[in-house]
């Protein structure tokens, strides 16, 4: 305290004013899942040239299939177990792998893929086993989108 001021008693000041409770820093969770892109399209192509016959609606009637490839990242802390079924896959912490997608050929419709994961083990070998140990299972839903473009 500076010399010059003077001390007149020994109370405390700040303890006159309210101050919020200090809360524990919120730890980060330990499992985070990012897929890239968040979703997936599919386009079909129609045409008067192709010959592509209409609905009673008006909808074109193609069917079309299609590839989507997507990167899933574990942005979390933990080794992951995920499952894209009938598929069962590891992915340790800060680790990347690609995903592709592939879309049999079928009437324009908008659809999902829900890809489900937990926290794995470092000892554990067999993903299908470990995916089916107790645990919390947390999910991403990918949206799966078809349109068809029609050309002029």
């Amino acid at each position: 305290m500076d010399k010059s001021i003077k001390h007149f008693c020994n109370v405390d000041p700040m303890m006159f004013f309210s101050f919020p409770p200090k809360e524990a820093p919120i730890a980060p969770p330990t499992l985070d899942l990012h897929v890239y892109p968040p979703f997936a399209e599919f386009i079909g192509e129609s045409s008067p040239q192709l010959g592509v016959e209409r609905r009673p609606n008006g909808d074109a009637a193609s069917e079309f299939g299609g590839a989507s490839k997507h990167v899933l990242t574990n942005a979390g802390s933990s080794r992951m177990v995920f499952k894209v079924s009938p598929v069962y896959a590891f992915l340790d912490s800060g680790a990347s792998m690609d995903l592709q997608i592939m879309r049999t050929e079928g009437p324009t419709r908008n659809d999902k893929l829900i890809i489900m994961y937990k926290e794995a083990k470092r000892t554990e070998k067999d993903p299908k086993k470990s995916f089916d140990n107790e645990g919390v299972t947390a999910k991403k839903v990918l949206p799966l989108i078809t349109r068809d473009v029609e050309e002029t």
